[in-house]
Parts: structure tokens; sequence; C-alpha cells
């Protein structure tokens, strides 16, 4: 895996990105890159419990955010706040985004692919569209100009990893870090949903991975790399 030195995973709720690409923020951490999520939502809605208070469910799951940043030496994580069930790609939020990348200047992006067929949850599908569009307005520096005065100025990401892809084109190799990624997934407690069968759903996923990427463990992307005006995966 080549050198990489500032990651920023965009995802909609808290667990996403251990679930996803729990493994790879892992190892990218271990290999000395400052990765930090940024969490579309606070995940207030996610409890099929209805008598659950959300703002404190909402405060509850950012706690277990943080544990599990800790856990796999992700530097940070940056709830934007959106609403849970509810979110939109949306001028804010693109807007959001695009400040976040012209400051952070990451040199790799992870998040969801946005054209994933029949992925069930919008919010999912709104995070990777929003991650994916903001990418264009940082690097141009007539969007958002009154960020320059910020002192934002343009940035370009020149590589995008889609995790959940429709198309798999890269490979990561997790076989250090797949327990590891299980630990922090189940410090998400809230959820009540880390059970035997989602650890028997991630390690089959992961080794039907590994056997693609000839290692014993694997996480999938869509892997995108833009070369000047061009992009190419």
């Amino acid at each position: 895996m080549a050198k990489v030195s500032r990651v920023l995973v965009v995802t909609a709720h808290p667990d996403d990105a251990e679930w996803y690409a729990g493994g790879s923020s892992a190892r990218l951490a271990r290999e000395g890159a400052a990765v930090t999520y940024i969490i579309c939502t606070e995940g207030e809605k996610g409890s099929y419990d209805p008598g659950t208070d959300p703002q404190a469910l909402a405060a509850r799951r950012k706690q277990e955010q943080k544990a599990a940043c800790e856990l796999l030496g992700v530097g940070q994580a940056i709830f934007l706040g959106h609403a849970d069930g509810g979110l939109e790609n949306s001028p804010a939020l693109r807007r959001q985004l695009t400040a976040l990348y012209r400051r952070e200047r990451p040199d790799l992006l992870i998040t969801f692919d946005p054209w994933k067929r029949y992925e069930l949850h919008p919010d999912h599908l709104a995070a990777g569209r929003a991650a994916v569009e903001a990418r264009l307005a940082a690097r141009m520096p007539l969007f958002e100009p009154q960020m320059r005065a910020q002192g934002l100025g343009a940035w370009t990401i020149p590589e995008l990893w889609l995790f959940n892809p429709e198309a798999p084109n890269h490979y990561v190799d997790v076989s250090e870090t797949f327990a590891l990624k299980l630990q922090a997934l189940r410090l998400h407690e809230s959820q009540n949903v880390w059970g035997e069968d989602s650890v028997q759903h991630l390690t089959k996923e992961a080794r039907a991975c590994g056997e693609q990427a000839g290692c014993a463990m694997a996480e999938a992307f869509h892997r995108i790399v833009i070369e000047g005006a061009i992009a190419r995966g």
C-alpha cells in the first residue's frame, strides 16, 4: 500500500467507518497516517426501542465513537450534526465538507460508494454523494470563494476509496487489523447488533475479499485516482 499522510473518512453514522473500513483505518494509522472521521449525523435514531431519548442516545454514540477511534488509532471524529434518517446531499452539507477538505488537506478520501445499487439506507447514499461532490468544490478556487478569506484555499484530493462498492477494484490487506476492527465495533454497545451473526458475516466477507487480494483477510473498495483533470478508476 502506497504511503499516505492524511486520510479523511466520511460516513453517515457512528459505527459506519468501523463496519466498512475499520481494518483499513487501523492499518493506515499504524503506518503513520493521520486519520480523521467526519460523521454527518450523531445516530440519534439508531434504536429499535420507541422509548429511547434521541439526545441521550446521540451523546452515548459519540462517546462510543470516541472510544473506537482511540482503539483504532484514529486521531479525531468530527460530527456535523445533520438529522439521522433525514440526511440530504444538501448545499449546507457539501459546504461543510468542502471547508474540512480545504482545512485538513488530505491525500486520501474514504467514503460510501454513492452509486451502489440496492443500498437500502438513504443516509449512506447521501453521505457518499455529498463527500464525492464536495471534493470537486474543494479543488476549484471559484467554488466557495469566501473561504479564501478564512485561509481555506483550494485543495485537490488525489485519491478516493469508496467502500461497500458496486464494482471493487482495490483491496486492503487487513489480516493484522481485522481483530481490532471487531473490538472497535463491540465498543458501539448501544447498537446491540455486534453479536455472533455480525462477526460471522464480517469474517466471511473479509475472507472472500482476501481470496481476491491474495491474503488472509481484506476490505474492498472502488479506488479512483485523480490525475490532473482526469479521474481514473
